[in-house]
């Protein structure tokens, strides 16, 4: 028989938001699977319901593990945290540094950004066809091993968390009224057998937290080499190539692209001109990473 948590006349199976840390099989509570009626509750009630559950059931940071409230006070506690990272870990994959709302590398917040254009060229463009980028920081350290972690199933959680940080982040993208936000695809061999995209998750989580739909209108047609395994100068011709518009639904229709990983921009390029070809109206792009070098990067995409 289960065990259960009893408050009042709220009985809950404690099975049912047990689950395993990422990369062990230690058993930690997952926060965001206790009911909703706890959280619902108000005032007084609220407070100590949310008080008992972190002495007996401590959530967990998705990054690391640890008690999520460890280097808060306790009013924070009370107060809960919407986002299941500790504060070490939100520091360590968050870059707060100035970076170029076009081409998304790191700059002076008082300078023009003379990468742009280089980064167009290279893309075999006149210039970045998306509006603009939303990063939340830089590839490298505890945000890339995030971000790998979160390209296996036992990481959907941990990539849920990281989209809802790049919205906190990056409060402006509320501003934008999206019609749609969409995943860069995955060619359903390749999900089949990673078992998730996590561009598919971020796409998931962020179009529900803005309240617009979700939508997938463009399809990786072919098998391509992946990104990684192509030189810095063939990954253009090599991402055009795989991808295509689905449909016209998103015509005169504000999108957002989303991705993990962002390199060269070679992915992204490629799927805001097939948005662009089935006459979507601007297209804005979101990534939870970006390479700090403008071209030649061979981590990913």
């Amino acid at each position: 028989m289960p065990n259960s948590g009893k408050i009042g006349r709220l009985s809950v199976s404690v099975n049912s938001f047990v689950c395993s840390k990422l990369g062990t099989n230690e058993m930690v509570i997952d926060y965001r699977r206790l009911p909703i009626s706890w959280v619902s509750c108000k005032g007084w009630a609220r407070q100590q319901l949310i008080e008992l559950s972190t002495i007996f059931f401590p959530a967990s940071c998705v990054a690391c593990g640890q008690d999520i409230f460890k280097d808060q006070s306790q009013d924070n506690r009370q107060t809960g945290n919407d986002i299941p990272l500790c504060e070490t870990c939100r520091f360590e994959v968050t870059d707060l540094s100035p970076r170029c709302g076009c081409c998304g590398l790191p700059r002076p917040s008082d300078i023009s950004c003379s990468l742009c254009r280089k980064i167009a060229q290279q893309l075999g463009e006149e210039k970045i066809l998306w509006q603009q980028i939303f990063v939340l920081g830089s590839y490298q350290n505890r945000l890339r091993e995030s971000v790998l972690a979160g390209k296996r199933p036992a990481g959907e959680g941990l990539v849920e968390a990281l989209s809802d940080l790049l919205i906190e982040q990056h409060p402006a993208i509320r501003d934008l009224k999206l019609d749609a936000v969409i995943p860069v695809p995955m060619y359903w061999r390749k999900r089949w057998k990673r078992g998730t995209n996590s561009a598919n998750t971020m796409a998931r989580k962020i179009a529900s937290r803005l309240g617009v739909p979700y939508r997938c209108d463009i399809k990786q047609k072919i098998l391509a080499r992946p990104q990684k395994s192509v030189s810095a100068k063939m990954r253009p011709a090599n991402a055009s190539a795989k991808f295509s518009g689905v449909g016209r639904q998103l015509a005169g229709k504000r999108v957002l692209v989303v991705d993990d990983v962002a390199t060269t921009g070679a992915t992204l390029s490629a799927i805001t001109r097939c948005l662009l070809e089935i006459n979507a109206t601007v297209v804005y792009a979101a990534v939870l990473a970006r390479t700090d070098e403008a071209i030649g990067s061979e981590d990913n995409r």
